[in-house]
């Protein structure tokens, strides 16, 4: 399981619990392309990780169990690629 806890500019907060490195990644990049401040969790047995983006990223390539969700997460990278990109010109 995996924990975000997503703040926004204005005070808003949410806090989603997932049980997918993918959906998880996901979330997280949406944030930065939204300019929210946010943090992720690793959620084990009797363990708490705290993770970083790459650590997430590494966790969701290390997780994706087959094409369908090998290509989820290569569609996940390209669009928040895709998204950054609009946002520099």
């Amino acid at each position: 399981m995996y924990r975000l806890h997503v703040t926004g500019p204005t005070g808003v907060e949410a806090e989603f619990t997932v049980g997918s490195a993918t959906l998880a990644l996901d979330l997280a990049l949406r944030s930065v392309r939204a300019g929210m401040c946010w943090t992720a969790e690793h959620l084990a047995p009797g363990r708490v990780q705290r993770l970083t983006l790459s650590a997430l990223r590494q966790k969701a390539v290390n997780s994706a169990n087959g094409d369908v969700e090998r290509r989820l997460l290569d569609e996940i990278e390209w669009q928040h690629e895709l998204q950054s990109s609009f946002a520099l010109n």
